[in-house]
């Protein structure tokens, strides 16, 4: 299924977290069905209804030493049900289990494989298809811009295929809104998303960002999709960066495949302007000027928005928030938006704990085994 994509490893000092066949909050876990730095993805049948459902666990180890991805957690619970779209991923129940000392988030189940894997197999896409993709998330944005959400992390990795060719968008855990639903502030000039598709302006600043940031990331992903390549190649990031702020236009698509229309190229370029004064204005400028090139609009179906949030779901995400009168634990203080370096440093940090907890349990073992041997030469 692949709904998880951060790199990473969950358990591996305690064992698995659940075994097939326990119940769990309702539900009967079937198998572990994705894996992350962050935490696990497991399948999950509804005891009474038996539909499938996907559980997206956070790694307690995680939610203990850095509580701002609580926050990010509880918040993707908190955007998630505010949109019921058929290219959004929905979120249908959120909690806390005491016993296990882990956050969860019970979602749709989507059976298929994300974009990046889709590109990674099926190299570039006809135009047609790749536009297609575009469209459907492009109409995902439009109704998430109705509360002035800025997703500020779109790629491959986030964007699910089915096997009917329906496209998904997942992951708005740093979604950015500019409603009072932020359980984060971002810090002024912190840099958060991943550098091969986020908008000029997002790396200098990713507090700053409107939703034409969204439209940049859009356009490099139709880039990669017609092409089977990024614009910016290249293993280090800095120098990934280093091109996306230099004034200069991205290449010209047609560069890499001359079979783009001269129109899509053009469209595409104006998604991608370094100057976001130069960008399409909204995700739905996106959609309205592929629509007038020829290409046929998304059927999205109806698409249902909450005003505000009601009770229910209110409720459901409210008890997950730590308590502000609670005392702080060691190290918390300020929830804010975490830099994606901290995160790379955080994981290793957590992978080094980790690895020396199996070499004293090795050491241990081994002293043991020594202990043993030398008793035994004694007492024979």
């Amino acid at each position: 299924m692949g709904i998880d994509n951060e790199e990473g490893t969950f358990g591996e000092a305690k064992g698995p977290l659940f075994h097939p066949g326990e119940s769990f909050h309702g539900y009967i876990i079937e198998r572990q069905i994705g894996q992350g730095g962050l935490g696990t993805i497991w399948l999950g049948r509804h005891c009474m209804l038996e539909t499938l459902f996907a559980i997206k666990v956070l790694d307690p180890v995680v939610a203990e030493e850095k509580p701002e991805y609580v926050m990010r957690f509880v918040r993707e619970a908190k955007l998630a049900t505010r949109i019921r779209h058929p290219n959004l991923v929905a979120v249908h129940d959120a909690g806390y289990d005491e016993s296990r000392g882990v956050y969860f988030l019970v979602m749709d189940y989507v059976k298929g494989d994300t974009l990046r894997s889709t590109i990674a197999f099926g190299g570039a896409q006809p135009e047609k298809e790749a536009v297609r993709i575009i469209l459907q998330v492009a109409d995902v944005l439009a109704a998430a811009q109705r509360f002035g959400m800025v997703h500020r992390d779109l790629k491959p990795e986030n964007i699910m295929l089915t096997a009917e060719g329906t496209v998904k968008l997942l992951d708005l855990g740093i979604a950015k809104t500019s409603g009072g639903i932020d359980s984060l502030k971002t810090t002024a000039k912190s840099l958060f998303g991943t550098p091969a598709y986020i908008s000029p302006e997002q790396a200098i600043d990713s507090s700053a960002v409107d939703t034409r940031a969204d439209v940049y990331s859009l356009g490099i992903i139709l880039f990669e999709l017609l092409c089977g390549r990024r614009p910016y190649m290249d293993d280090a990031p800095m120098k990934v960066l280093q091109q996306l702020l230099d004034p200069s236009p991205i290449p010209d698509v047609r560069t890499f495949n001359d079979k783009v229309s001269p129109g899509l190229s053009a469209l595409l370029s104006r998604m991608c302007a370094k100057q976001r004064e130069d960008r399409l204005s909204s995700p739905k400028a996106v959609v309205d000027a592929l629509v007038r090139l020829g290409y046929a609009a998304p059927s999205s179906g109806k698409t249902e928005f909450a005003a505000e949030m009601d009770a229910a779901s209110e409720g459901m995400v409210q008890d997950l928030i730590p308590d502000p009168n609670a005392a702080p634990r060691a190290g918390e203080g300020i929830m804010l938006e975490t830099k994606d370096q901290d995160m790379q440093e955080f994981l290793a940090r957590l992978k080094r704990k980790k690895m020396r907890r199996r070499i004293a349990l090795a050491g241990g073992i081994c002293i043991l085994l020594l202990i043993a041997a030398l008793l035994w030469r004694i007492l024979t």
